[in-house]
């Protein structure tokens, strides 16, 4: 009986060529290579970078360092560090304090450093360093004006603003009005009291301006009563001038008005007190009553 076409395979060459047709292909069923990436050019690229920007910071560091040392940013005369607003305070003493002199370099210097060691001091109020290149500095200062005295635990300085800055030592002045009768609660911020140390600025401020009997340099001591006022005593009298709290630059202009008949009648150097608290009138009263006929 015949075979089909199909089934015949007289050549076996033809056998597996027909064998082989109905198979799947060679490593059909093996996973595709995957292509490895080669990590090491992006290392390299990556170590090469930090080298260059460390190298790069290096130089940066070392060109700093010269400039700091160059001879064109230091200061080489101590003529070339300006210094204004100076008082009571020497040349000598702001330097040796802001820790200024010849080689001190623009560069390296911090003026917020030098400012504030130099506010640290009680007489300076205000400190303000300016650089100018190449190699000079203009130094701006603001003393602290004292303008009277006051006995609490040890005799302080008032400044201006109403601000107790410094305790008062041998050498310093000593020709400023003494203020009594306040305590520390008085000049502390935000405390009833610290109306009164306000008001006592004021009487200054109105003395400083006043007749000459009473200007602020011939008052010796202003004490302060909450409840009858101020009271001044004048250089060089025994006399307490009572004031009160009220109208005190009329009163001080009437006091003046009668000074010249207080002194010509002899009043002045016998009179205990002189209370100027009576609109019409001065009320006089004298240590020996016999002194008043």
């Amino acid at each position: 009986m015949p075979r089909p076409a199909g089934l015949s395979f007289n050549n076996p060459a033809q056998r597996k060529r027909g064998l082989l047709r109905g198979s799947p292909p060679r490593n059909a069923y093996r996973r595709p290579r995957v292509k490895q990436r080669r990590w090491w050019p992006r290392i390299l690229g990556l170590l090469l970078g930090m080298a260059v920007l460390s190298g790069t910071c290096l130089g940066l560091v070392i060109l700093y360092y010269q400039l700091l040392t160059w001879p064109v940013f230091c200061i080489k005369d101590i003529r070339n560090i300006e210094i204004t607003g100076l008082r009571r305070l020497s040349r000598e003493e702001v330097l040796k304090l802001a820790h200024l002199g010849p080689q001190t370099n623009l560069l390296a210097l911090r003026p917020g450093v030098v400012e504030q060691a130099l506010r640290a001091h009680p007489w300076i109020a205000q400190a303000e360093l300016t650089r100018k290149w190449p190699n000079r500095l203009i130094l701006h200062l603001s003393e602290r004006e004292p303008v009277a005295l006051v006995p609490l635990d040890e005799l302080y300085y008032l400044d201006r603003q109403g601000s107790l800055f410094k305790s008062a030592a041998p050498g310093d002045p000593h020709d400023f009005p003494v203020i009594t009768g306040l305590g520390l609660e008085h000049f502390t911020t935000g405390m009833p009291g610290n109306n009164l140390v306000k008001q006592t600025l004021a009487l200054l401020e109105l003395l400083k301006e006043g007749p000459p009997a009473f200007q602020v340099n011939r008052v010796a001591e202003i004490h302060v009563d909450s409840e009858r006022g101020y009271t001044l005593y004048v250089n060089g009298l025994k006399t307490a001038f009572d004031l009160g709290f009220e109208e005190l630059p009329q009163k001080i202009q009437k006091l003046a008005t009668v000074w010249p008949e207080l002194v010509k009648r002899g009043y002045l150097a016998r009179a205990q007190r002189v209370s100027l608290n009576h609109p019409q009138r001065l009320l006089v009263s004298f240590r020996d009553p016999e002194a008043a006929n």
